[in-house]
């Protein structure tokens, strides 16, 4: 990064430093300089998903990987990302450092669309890196950040070195970060307390909203879990098989703010045709955290 870049990011951080911050949105809530919250363990409310994680649920102060099962699946990831950082039930800024190749591949994000996972644009400091070389950086520096709920990364995975980087500051800075990359590389040596694989599925219908766009759905592995249980990964599974339990068959519900199995909503069409929809399993309404 040029000196000027790194002036204009160390400044846009500066402004979101503070333990006084507080996001002017609706729904947003103060928060205090110790976030008694923070020390909980992240989880993404699925029971399946959770009882594979050590503590039974995301480190919130750790690095965690976030991988397509193919390039094409990024924009999803974006989304399963954005859900998770829902998850985390804060009001604090979010930090998303992005490449310019990643824009160009992929298209400038919809800030707006957010509100589908709970949360607000006047929550993400969006940070346009013109290099790849450059994320690492600028990731750090983010993560030095005081008062942030979180740090997006989206770019090339780094090498097993910036990772370690990366990892040794989320721990000192009690701030988490999802690094999302467009290829998978197994065999790159990486820090990372998780690795996730992701691609999308048919969104299946809302039976609070029939005529609607439906749940956003996703298959998910977990082929790393230090200290959990690691499982393999999306490669060479069988995808088609809609009995088998794993990798997982998970929808984001945007009105409970929370992940659910899949399996909640199958079987739910109306006989013969008919218009009566049940209502949404109960299961599903559960708090946020």
């Amino acid at each position: 990064m040029t000196h000027d870049a790194v002036t204009k990011l160390k400044a846009a951080l500066s402004r979101v430093e503070g333990e006084r911050f507080q996001v002017s949105c609706e729904g947003a809530v103060a928060f205090a300089p110790e976030d008694e919250g923070a020390r909980c363990a992240w989880r993404t409310g699925v029971d399946a998903i959770d009882t594979c994680l050590p503590r039974g649920g995301l480190a919130r102060a750790g690095l965690h990987e976030i991988e397509p099962l193919k390039p094409d699946d990024m924009p999803s990831l974006t989304g399963f990302a954005f859900a998770l950082l829902c998850r985390l039930g804060s009001a604090r800024p979010i930090i998303w450092c992005v490449t310019a190749r990643q824009i160009g591949d992929y298209g400038q994000p919809y800030a707006f669309g957010l509100s589908r996972f709970g949360l607000s644009s006047a929550q993400i400091v969006f940070v346009k890196v013109a290099r790849e070389k450059d994320l690492p950086f600028a990731l750090e520096e983010a993560i030095k950040t005081k008062g942030v709920a979180a740090v997006l990364g989206e770019g090339a995975r780094p090498d097993l070195t910036g990772s370690r980087r990366l990892a040794l500051l989320c721990k000192t800075h009690q701030t988490p970060c999802l690094f999302m990359s467009p290829h998978k590389d197994g065999n790159r040596g990486s820090a990372a307390l998780t690795r996730w694989e992701i691609t999308p599925q048919m969104g299946l219908e809302d039976p609070r909203d029939p005529f609607g766009p439906g749940l956003s759905s996703w298959l998910v592995a977990l082929p790393r879990a230090r200290g959990g249980r690691t499982l393999p990964g999306l490669e060479g599974s069988e995808l088609s098989n809609p009995s088998i339990s794993y990798p997982w068959r998970i929808v984001w519900d945007e009105q409970t703010h929370s992940f659910c199995s899949a399996s909640l909503f199958s079987d739910r069409a109306a006989p013969h045709g008919g218009t009566k929809i049940q209502p949404a399993p109960e299961t599903i309404l559960g708090k946020t955290g």
